[in-house]
């Protein structure tokens, strides 16, 4: 290299430095805007996390990058990092101007487990009283503890779930509120109805305990007996960052019996049918493509749970029935349609899901890119 070409590349660097500093004090005047705004949604005790507002910045970045000739990869991956940033700057705020100004006393029943153990940890760093119970215990004690609890969340299997917040409910003070986080509500919602005095809501987080961070998280909300508590115990966890989706016990467990009921049946029936050809798992990943790892993965990802969970959802959801239904009847139109080498009527069923999937297939295309990249990247 020449004396003049270094000579270029140190000034073009010194000019690199200088547009750091720049995109550096471009930052921080878009963070103060952001703290502003964090600090109208404190004082207003409004949430941190808007998905919707996420998406829209995310489309704008895409849309920008490209107008200045760059990826539109690269434009979401800076204004991501900019948004968890933004997220943190908000969180932080809210602390500051709208912290926890009357601890309450939390009593979670099962808070051993997974699920009792992450959502009690993060209620405790709020700054509230985490009384752990299990549904073993026996004697006086367990009223004594329901009764001073303001709240009384049941975080127990689904199995034994109606029949302990049975037990539990006519303790609870009618000030308290008595919530759970199990994965049908119809039954449990009406144990409130029937035996709790206080204020009651059903929950369902719609995420496992291994998640990273309960920012973006689902959490459905069934309001049985609103009341101070319930709309105080919505907006906490708001607060810790998860999107809030309300919902009847009845059309919570109707939506179940296709998030999940349906989703999990397929995998079971996929799993199963995967294990009757005799192949190696491990063998026909040597001939994959990044869909069928894919797939697998989230087949593989299912039998490393409890067995228990899973036949609590498949059996006890009260639509289970008829979403199997839809499945084998599917099973059965298609499997007709390829033995009879009935093509057109297999492309007009074809064509048919493509118009049912039009709304949802240029997100489906992104999100599906997004994770085969990153499977690719790191086989």
């Amino acid at each position: 290299m020449t004396t003049s070409d270094k000579d270029s590349i140190e000034a073009l660097r010194a000019q690199l430095d200088e547009i750091d500093g720049e995109l550096m004090s471009i930052a921080a005047r878009r963070m103060e805007v952001v703290r502003q705004i964090g600090a109208i949604k404190a004082s207003r005790g409004a949430p941190v996390f808007d998905r919707e507002r996420e998406r829209v910045v995310l489309q704008r970045a895409r849309r920008l990058a490209s107008e200045h000739a760059l990826s539109e990869e690269l434009g979401e991956s800076v204004f991501k990092a900019l948004i968890e940033a933004s997220h943190d700057l908000q969180e932080q705020t809210a602390e500051v101007i709208a912290p926890v100004s009357a601890p309450r006393h939390i009593l979670i029943v099962g808070g051993g487990g997974q699920m009792g153990q992450l959502l009690g940890g993060a209620l405790r760093e709020r700054g509230h009283t985490i009384d752990v119970m299990e549904p073993g215990d026996a004697g006086g004690e367990p009223e004594e503890r329901v009764k001073r609890a303001d709240v009384v969340m049941v975080a127990v299997p689904m199995a034994v779930a109606e029949e302990v917040a049975g037990r539990l409910a006519p303790w609870v003070r009618e000030d308290a509120l008595m919530c759970d986080i199990n994965s049908l509500k119809s039954g449990i919602c009406r144990v409130y109805e029937e035996r709790c005095r206080g204020e009651a809501l059903g929950l369902h987080p719609m995420f496992g305990p291994t998640v990273h961070a309960l920012r973006r998280q689902k959490t459905v909300v069934c309001p049985v007996r609103p009341g101070p508590t319930a709309t105080w115990m919505t907006r906490e966890l708001e607060r810790l960052g998860m999107e809030i989706i309300t919902a009847t016990p009845e059309a919570h467990d109707r939506m179940m019996a296709v998030v999940q009921v349906l989703v999990h049946f397929n995998t079971l029936v996929m799993g199963e049918a995967l294990r009757r050809t005799g192949l190696s798992i491990h063998e026909s990943l040597r001939f994959t493509s990044p869909i069928y790892r894919l797939e697998l993965a989230f087949v593989g990802r299912l039998f490393t749970q409890d067995p228990g969970l899973y036949a609590e959802i498949e059996m006890r959801n009260p639509y289970s029935a008829e979403a199997r239904a839809h499945y084998q009847g599917s099973v059965e139109a298609f499997q007709a349609l390829i033995e009879q080498g009935d093509r057109e009527g297999f492309e007009e069923a074809f064509g048919e899901l493509t118009r049912y999937f039009s709304d949802f297939g240029e997100e489906s295309m992104e999100l599906s890119d997004f994770v085969i990249d990153a499977i690719v990247a790191r086989s």
